[in-house]
């Protein structure tokens, strides 16, 4: 008998997402000599003589489900043919789910916040991908509403002002993995409002419930050591322009006193108040307004930055 070869074929098919298409081989063997398939696309079995190895023969089967064969979902299959008393063996992995990306700040970096990254005015980015099956095959971005590219090198932030960062990639059986969508916030500083910092009518006491959020100013701080923080504190329109700059002002340093008490060097903090001389919208003096847009005014902002060497 003819020693004969066992091998596998995918059909080439088109995978698809709501933000790309990929055509792809759904078959891959790793240098380790590792079968992976594409899990759920169909996959024929061959064998072919050692001396014709381009004579591809379907291996003859009177089970319906056998060529083409669909490997439901995720894991490893044994498969075993036998032709006069020789048998082959082979581990196939079914691999079904996409690479995992991200985005990896390379230079410039201030710190990370509610998927929001924060950099400084010149910065660069790299993708990164995670397979835990067939492996990487290319990962792709797209920069505010361009199209979906494949990857080539750093991306290079050279302008202040708010990028919107898509990566996704693809493995080697033609998986398509999620995107992971970032927000990129390029600026010498950043300043945010951190929503829920409520004090006691007409008093400096922070509310209980404000103090949660306060505690992740404190996890900033302590990750980032080299950050400096202004707390910007706003009133609303109502009450003396005078009385609002000093409650103001009384309570951005009410919120320093609570960072210095959880560990944070004072040196590091500055308290600004700002009375009713900022407002977010058309809820000025003279104006009346629902309780729902003076609270807009009654806002607490944290303005990161380094210091100036």
């Amino acid at each position: 008998m003819s020693k004969q070869y066992f091998g596998i074929l995918a059909f080439l098919f088109l995978c698809s997402s709501v933000l790309a298409q990929e055509n792809a081989n759904n078959v891959y063997v790793n240098n380790n000599g590792d079968i992976f398939v594409k899990a759920d696309a169909p996959i024929y079995f061959f064998i072919s003589p050692e001396n014709q190895p381009s004579q591809k023969v379907l291996i003859p089967s009177t089970d319906k489900a056998a060529n083409p064969m669909y490997f439901d979902g995720d894991g490893k299959h044994y498969l075993v043919y036998e032709s006069k008393g020789e048998k082959v063996r082979f581990l196939i992995w079914a691999d079904g789910v996409g690479p995992k990306s991200s985005l990896r700040v390379e230079k410039g970096l201030l710190f990370n916040h509610n998927n929001r990254v924060y950099v400084e005015d010149r910065a660069s980015f790299t993708p990164s991908a995670i397979d835990s099956k067939s492996g990487v095959k290319q990962s792709f971005i797209a920069v505010d509403n361009q199209p979906f590219v494949p990857f080539k090198g750093n991306i290079d932030i050279e302008r202040t002002g708010e990028y919107s960062i898509k990566v996704y990639s693809t493995d080697n059986v033609g998986n398509v993995g999620d995107t992971a969508v970032y927000k990129i916030v390029a600026a010498p500083d950043v300043t945010f409002k951190v929503d829920n910092i409520y004090f006691e009518t007409a008093s400096t006491r922070i509310t209980g419930n404000s103090i949660d959020n306060l505690k992740e100013m404190v996890e900033i701080l302590k990750n980032y050591p080299e950050l400096y923080v202004e707390i910007k504190a706003h009133a609303d329109s109502r009450g003396s322009s005078e009385y609002n700059l000093e409650l103001s002002q009384r309570r951005a340093q009410s919120v320093v006193n609570y960072l210095t008490s959880r560990g944070i060097d004072s040196y590091r903090l500055k308290a600004k108040g700002y009375g009713d001389t900022q407002p977010v919208n058309e809820c000025v003096k003279g104006i009346k307004c629902p309780d729902s847009k003076l609270r807009e005014n009654r806002r607490v902002e944290f303005r990161f930055y380094l210091p100036k060497k």
